[in-house]
């Protein structure tokens, strides 16, 4: 199928009457809001249905005695790569790939659910030194509504074994390295072990403040950013970070914003709406939104996964 007709059929099907993200977490906002401000929404359950055809020998997942992969075990066509090598080969096609022993940062509303499409972030190791140290060891995995009911028990903090299809997004002005799961793109995640991932201190806006800081250098990484203010909106809202006095405003920076949609049900709890709050820090994965329907405008945001990740 073409991917311009798979696009539309997966809009009707999933996407009528919701406002739904690509490469990140919300839609809205503009140069003049207080970062981006619409409505968490699924990211994945526009986009990544209209990736780049997968190669003829992909695995027919609807052909008769076809076992969906469990990782319980690596397949021996399937190679085995560390998220920085993936970064070093930036594949422009789908391939199959294989991780071990990688760690949960975060999951798309707190959890995956099955029919619903989610997203989760994936990191090499629990925490890095500085913010160099930790440059391309992270990378989001897209996962369709088809398949997402092979997810559903993926949490923060597990090791996990994990199969799916790298390649860099470029679709339609997105430029982002990704992992993706589809029915024809099949893959999987299975806990190994546990551990606790620790954000990376020593963050500044400005050292994230550019779209290809997220593309191209740093990627997804769990990080901390102190002393910034912004002013909540609605729970399922994002709403823009800045400097201790910053107003809420625009800026002459790329704005960067705290997002909900990596906390349990995509909502902040604990803040209050429309009220300047300073933040004696804010965590999150470093994450970009991009929206398809604004004229392909891309956020740059720090995705919150509890309170705890935004105390005041």
């Amino acid at each position: 199928m073409k991917k311009g007709i798979l696009l539309l059929v997966v809009a009707l099907a999933e996407g009528v009457g919701a406002v739904m993200g690509g490469c990140g977490d919300n839609g809205g906002g503009g140069p003049t809001d207080s970062g981006n401000d619409a409505t968490q929404q699924p990211d994945a359950t526009k986009l990544p249905d209209a990736t780049p055809d997968a190669p003829f020998d992909a695995a027919k997942t609807d052909a008769p005695g076809f076992d969906w992969p469990d990782c319980t075990s690596q397949p021996q066509n399937v190679p085995s790569k560390t998220i920085p090598e993936l970064w070093t080969d930036d594949p422009t096609t789908p391939t199959q790939v294989w991780l071990a022993g990688v760690y949960v940062t975060a999951v798309s509303k707190g959890a995956c659910e099955a029919g619903v499409a989610c997203e989760f972030i994936l990191q090499q190791d629990l925490t890095y030194g500085s913010l160099e140290a930790g440059a391309q060891h992270a990378i989001r995995a897209w996962i369709t509504s088809t398949t997402s009911t092979h997810f559903t028990s993926l949490a923060v903090g597990q090791q996990v074994n994990a199969m799916a299809w790298a390649f860099r997004e470029s679709e339609g002005g997105q430029n982002e390295l990704i992992l993706h799961v589809d029915d024809v793109e099949p893959g999987c995640a299975l806990a190994v072990g546990s551990g606790t991932p620790t954000p990376i201190q020593g963050v500044a806006l400005s050292d994230i403040g550019s779209l290809a800081a997220y593309e191209q250098i740093y990627g997804p990484l769990l990080l901390e950013v102190a002393n910034v203010t912004g002013t909540p909106k609605q729970p399922d809202q994002t709403f823009g970070l800045g400097d201790t006095f910053y107003d809420g405003g625009a800026s002459d920076a790329q704005i960067i914003s705290l997002s909900p949609y990596y906390m349990d049900g995509g909502v902040f709890v604990g803040l209050d709406a429309g009220v300047k709050t300073k933040f004696s820090s804010v965590s999150g994965v470093f994450n970009e939104y991009f929206n398809p329907d604004a004229s392909a405008v891309k956020y740059l945001e720090i995705g919150a996964r509890g309170a705890g990740d935004y105390p005041n």
